[in-house]
């Protein structure tokens, strides 16, 4: 099927996208990964269902992870996008790891992050990790790393001050 692809293309004179290349059932895999994680995961109830789903098309999802309904997470490359344990993803939020000219870049949500309802977060051209026990403020847009235990709001989102119990480290030292 893909030489059919990269004929096509080349009678309309026009280079063949980078997915000439791949077998028919890597193409309809990627259909189906889309319709699933697009439609049904967002929209299911249960949060240890919805995570198994999200593992099931590829997303590394540690332990004790919470995400929210309407989340959509970038099914590009999903292997890209690591959730680490006991992370909170509220409501709404939304992961973006590829775009014009740039590769596919990782997301990373470090152990213990708190994201509230409705954060963007765009990996850009070099990827985004959002710190341990790090709290990223609703309607927040995250286009640069956030470091561990910090409180960061605003589009784009700026820190803040650090978390209350990095503040209680910082005392008790």
């Amino acid at each position: 099927m893909s030489w059919v692809l990269r004929a096509y293309y080349r009678l309309r004179g026009k280079p063949a996208p980078y997915y000439a290349g791949q077998p028919l059932w890597l193409l309809a895999w990627k259909m189906i990964r889309k319709s699933i994680n697009v439609t049904i995961v967002p929209n299911v109830p249960c949060t240890c269902l919805r995570n198994g789903l999200y593992r099931m098309i590829g997303f590394r999802i540690g332990k004790n992870v919470f995400i929210g309904m309407r989340c959509y997470l970038d099914d590009v490359d999903p292997g890209k996008t690591v959730i680490e344990d006991n992370a909170v993803i509220s409501y709404g939020c939304y992961f973006a790891c590829h775009g014009k000219g740039q590769a596919h870049t990782t997301i990373r949500i470090k152990r213990g992050a708190y994201l509230g309802m409705r954060v963007n977060v765009v990996s850009g051209k070099e990827g985004v990790e959002i710190g341990e026990e790090a709290v990223v403020g609703a309607g927040a847009l995250v286009n640069r790393s956030i470091p561990d235990r910090c409180v960061a709001v605003g589009v784009p989102a700026r820190i803040v001050r650090r978390t209350r119990e990095a503040e209680r480290e910082a005392t008790q030292e």
